[in-house]
């Protein structure tokens, strides 16, 4: 997995995405580490559309994947 999205975010520094595990890795501005496993790709492409949108990538982190999907720290 390549890093593919540095966003401008508070809390997220850049994410990357494995489609074929369905393992999103989030890297965070505190340089923590975390993959959220069996995340479907459209919660991925959500998470990328409110990225470069301009919206908050770490609402939606919060909201839609956080609690939801299993995770280790990285």
């Amino acid at each position: 997995m390549e890093w593919v999205l540095t966003v401008s975010s508070s809390n997220v520094e850049q994410f990357r995405y494995d489609e074929d595990s369905q393992t999103l890795e989030v890297e965070f501005k505190s340089g923590a580490r975390y993959q959220y496993f069996d995340v479907p790709n459209p919660v991925y492409e959500g998470f990328v559309s409110e990225a470069n949108s301009g919206g908050s990538a770490g609402k939606y982190l919060n909201l839609n994947i956080k609690g939801h999907y299993r995770y280790a720290k990285v």
